[in-house]
């Protein structure tokens, strides 16, 4: 995916997976961390931005909104719904 910011920046990035419902889209990105799930709020705000900055150009893309934003961690057995999508 490739989305000019607001900054004039543009961003290059892959979306792992992004699931379209009825109303909006599901993004989901996988990590590969292995820590424990008393880490995993801090994996979620590490990474927040990357997906909050993905949501924000699937919305200018489509015109729908993206309703949650989730990190899959497949290796720690795992996900974290980010709190904030934007």
């Amino acid at each position: 995916m490739q989305s000019v910011l607001d900054s004039g920046q543009t961003l290059n990035g892959r979306i792992d997976l992004l699931l379209q419902t009825s109303d909006g889209w599901v993004l989901i990105d996988h990590k590969s961390s292995p820590g424990r799930s008393e880490n995993w709020d801090s994996l979620a705000k590490e990474h927040g931005s990357q997906l909050a900055a993905y949501g924000r150009a699937v919305e200018k893309a489509s015109g729908r909104p993206v309703l949650e934003a989730w990190l899959y961690l497949p290796v720690a057995a795992g996900g974290v719904r980010l709190s904030e999508v934007r």
